[in-house]
């Protein structure tokens, strides 16, 4: 029942009333069922008012919680940020530190007489000077056919074979300038064996071990597709923004900005 047909009743029960005592009239009645009729439209409009305030006030309590939630996504993405540029900044400090050692250990080889051999091309006994020159120009350029070589079985699909060659390198040349593109190559063979933790590992080792390496942002970004592959979704699209955010003008940037839009 509406309060149109409560008012409606009160009016004529109220009307009944004066009829009963005898002292009503047409007026009368006409004025008491004007008075009811203007209580209840006074009642329907403040009830209203009072919809269209509570309607109100869960807007803004909605676009204040809306608010306070990109606030902390907001937050929590600067953090994470953060906390990757750290990671970077550790990763170039022992780089750092590893180069010092090394620079540190051929002066102390040359003060003791001789060349030491440089990091990754074997060792090898003391010498005259062009001597040692030329054997570590040998050693590159043998490392360099080692490489080669691991390229052109992956090139033919020979990926075990690839494999075997590339960590042989590894074990060999670790330091040697091609080394991060040998750990991408070794983390490709990998993740199409469907190994694809180890792929990770591989991937990962190359910010790790070659931070101003060309292939750092590549092998970022690939690390988050395999971890989106493994469903570790916070995890993948922390490596997608990393490359999108800390490599901007890099072809694996544009690559990691695509993968995040068409995540459901």
């Amino acid at each position: 029942m509406n309060r149109s047909s409560c008012s409606s009743r009160a009016a004529a029960l109220a009307a009944a009333l004066l009829v009963s005592v005898g002292c009503a009239t047409k007026g009368d009645l006409r004025r008491v069922e004007a008075e009811m009729a203007g209580l209840a439209e006074r009642q329907d409009s403040l009830l209203a008012l009072m919809a269209r305030e509570a309607a109100s006030t869960q807007d803004t309590l909605r676009s204040q919680n809306d608010q306070l939630f990109e606030i902390r996504g907001d937050v929590s993405r600067r953090l994470q940020r953060i906390l990757d540029e750290l990671v970077t900044l550790r990763e170039l400090t022992g780089q750092n530190q590893r180069t010092i050692a090394s620079v540190r250990d051929q002066l102390e080889g040359l003060r003791r007489g001789g060349l030491s051999a440089a990091p990754g091309l074997g060792t090898g006994t003391q010498a005259s000077g062009p001597d040692q020159l030329g054997g570590a120009v040998a050693a590159s350029g043998l490392a360099e056919q080692t490489y080669n070589t691991a390229v052109q079985l992956h090139q033919r699909g020979s990926l075990g074979t690839a494999q075997q060659a590339f960590e042989d390198f590894l074990g060999r040349y670790g330091a040697h300038v091609l080394a991060p593109e040998a750990r991408f190559y070794l983390g490709d063979i990998l993740e199409r064996q469907d190994r694809l933790q180890e792929a990770i590992e591989t991937f990962g080792q190359i910010p790790e071990l070659h931070p101003t390496a060309a292939r750092v942002p590549d092998a970022l970004y690939r690390i988050g597709l395999l971890n989106l592959g493994l469903e570790n979704r916070q995890e993948g699209v922390r490596f997608l923004e990393r490359v999108a955010n800390s490599y901007p003008d890099s072809d694996a940037a544009e690559l990691a900005r695509e993968a995040l839009r068409e995540l459901p």
